[in-house]
């Protein structure tokens, strides 16, 4: 297959997603730093008990949320996505406003059933009565989370991730730390955490419905009849909510199994390591926001050549970003846990495997999202199914025998199956296949950055362990880590990603909201 050339616009393809990256990254990059910042605030005002209680109770809440959207997280955005590009406006008007109400009217629904519900989950699942404080108060919560997700969807389905990152990624992780800080000085428990995270859903869920009206002004249009494909959204969004819970469930059922089988400090160790592990996606949850609707848009229109050559530059980069990150927690991982407290230590193995498993996974690109573009979400089901039939047996198998590790290790092997399952769907319906020899330098200069930086914290008089170590020795990595990668030689598509994804990030930096914000 030859390589596109200028004239089919594949440059502009990577231009746009570089810019999207561009502006997310910065919104990315400071939510998870905000969220890392409230796990690290979380551990102290608390310690490893108390944020179990926390995670067990965030667990649910998420899953509530998940189960609200039912899968149209990605139905919405295919579908505002395709009927922009056939220019359908009463279509597109229709997908936006039954995607809200129906999720909605189920978040409400779930929401209740999980305060009903409280009281047996925690005395008869967990054996945990305190729990049933926590999963009514989560409880709360869910309708506001489900209407911001929803509503910040629908705007990536305009091909802007502008506004998710403003809302999800900057707005409301400051309120959420903010509120945590202020509920602790007024002597509140982890309850103040729970009230805190509720009221910066509730204010990101108001935000995002007023962005979805500025990047959709016909939203509340009267005059413009919303005409409803509810066969054609139900139809993918359907396997897609199987999909995306069984996604999900391989990161929660760790936290539930631990939280059945292990005492509650164990919940909050394996949660920051878990969490610290997570880190590693930044990149490939960077690029698949704005690589998504763009899937859509090029399949539909037959350009599959340029598809299948920006799925293998998508991929490689993810993979660059996660191994960047991968080998830095293996240097790093006991400096990293002891930045929350001793008594989080013994869990950086969990670091370890989780991340190596989540570099397996960016290696292969976001292939359940290339699936689910094209038409091909029943394969997503398929894999993400046996997936989590995995995780079960993993988790029930190993946590009682090898607690933290064998969550991590259950976690692990679940996470490459459905990668696995994924990545051979897309080689035999679409073709397409992400690896090639420019995988190499990334791995080369991975490799001789984390060899330096092994041998100058040998011979490095002094004793550096924690936060100091990672002062030192973080930014020494990445810094060699750039040189040999720019010294090993850049192609014209890497060339191209970093001149319009450092342009689009010098513009997010100089206005870091929305016009009009």
């Amino acid at each position: 297959m030859r390589a596109p050339s200028e004239d089919e616009g594949y440059d502009a393809y990577v231009g746009r997603i570089a810019r999207g990256v561009g502006v997310s990254s910065v919104g990315q990059g400071l939510s998870r730093l905000l969220g890392y910042a409230t796990q690290v605030a979380l551990a102290w005002m608390y310690g490893s008990a108390q944020l179990g209680f926390y995670a067990i109770g965030v667990t649910l809440a998420q899953i509530t949320n998940i189960l609200s959207q039912f899968g149209m997280d990605n139905g919405v955005v295919r579908y505002i996505a395709h009927y922009s590009a056939e220019r359908d406006p009463r279509r597109v008007r229709g997908t936006v406003i039954q995607a809200l109400l129906i999720t909605f009217a189920l978040s409400v629904g779930l929401s209740v059933l999980l305060f009903v519900s409280a009281g047996f989950l925690a005395d008869r699942v967990f054996d945990k009565p305190f729990l049933e404080t926590m999963f009514r108060a989560f409880s709360v919560s869910v309708p506001f989370f489900t209407v911001m997700s929803m509503a910040l969807w629908a705007t990536q389905g305009f091909q802007t991730v502008k506004y998710q990152t403003y809302v999800q990624d900057v707005v409301r992780p400051i309120l959420n730390l903010a509120l945590v800080a202020v509920f602790y000085l007024l002597g509140v428990q982890v309850l103040g955490a729970v009230a805190a995270y509720t009221i910066s859903m509730a204010f990101g869920a108001i935000l995002s419905l007023y962005y979805l009206r500025r990047v959709y002004p016909n939203l509340l249009n009267r005059e413009l009849k919303p005409k409803f494909e509810s066969r054609a959204l139900f139809n993918a969004s359907g396997p897609m909510i199987v999909t995306s819970f069984t996604q999900q469930l391989n990161s929660w059922l760790a936290v539930l199994v631990l939280g059945v089988f292990a005492p509650i400090r164990d919940v909050g160790i394996y949660n920051v390591g878990f969490r610290t592990a997570a880190l590693s996606t930044l990149v490939l949850f960077a690029l698949s926001g704005i690589f998504s609707p763009m899937v859509s848009s090029l399949y539909r229109r037959g350009l599959s050549q340029d598809l299948g050559y920006l799925y293998k530059d998508v991929s490689r980069w993810a993979f660059t970003g996660a191994l960047a990150f991968f080998l830095m927690t293996a240097l790093l991982g006991r400096d990293i846990m002891a930045v929350f407290g001793e008594e989080f230590v013994p869990g950086w193995p969990v670091i370890v495997v989780i991340a190596a498993a989540q570099l397996f996974s960016s290696s292969v690109g976001p292939t359940a999202r290339v699936l689910a573009m094209t038409g091909h979400q029943r394969m997503v089901m398929f894999a993400t199914l046996g997936s989590a039939v995995a995780a079960v047996a993993l988790n029930l198998a190993l946590i009682p025998l090898f607690g933290i590790y064998g969550a991590a290790a259950a976690t692990a092997g679940a996470m490459v199956l459905v990668n696995v399952l994924t990545l051979i769907s897309v080689r035999r319906y679409l073709g397409f296949w992400p690896y090639s020899a420019r995988y190499a330098k990334p791995v080369i200069a991975g490799l001789l950055a984390a060899s330096l930086v092994y041998l100058v914290r040998l011979v490095l008089p002094g004793d550096y362990y924690g936060a100091p170590a990672l002062l030192i020795f973080v930014p020494l990595y990445l810094a060699v880590f750039a040189a040999l990668l720019v010294g090993l030689g850049l192609s014209q598509s890497d060339r191209q990603f970093l001149a319009s994804f450092w342009s689009a990030v010098r513009r997010n930096v100089q206005r870091t909201t929305p016009k009009g914000a």
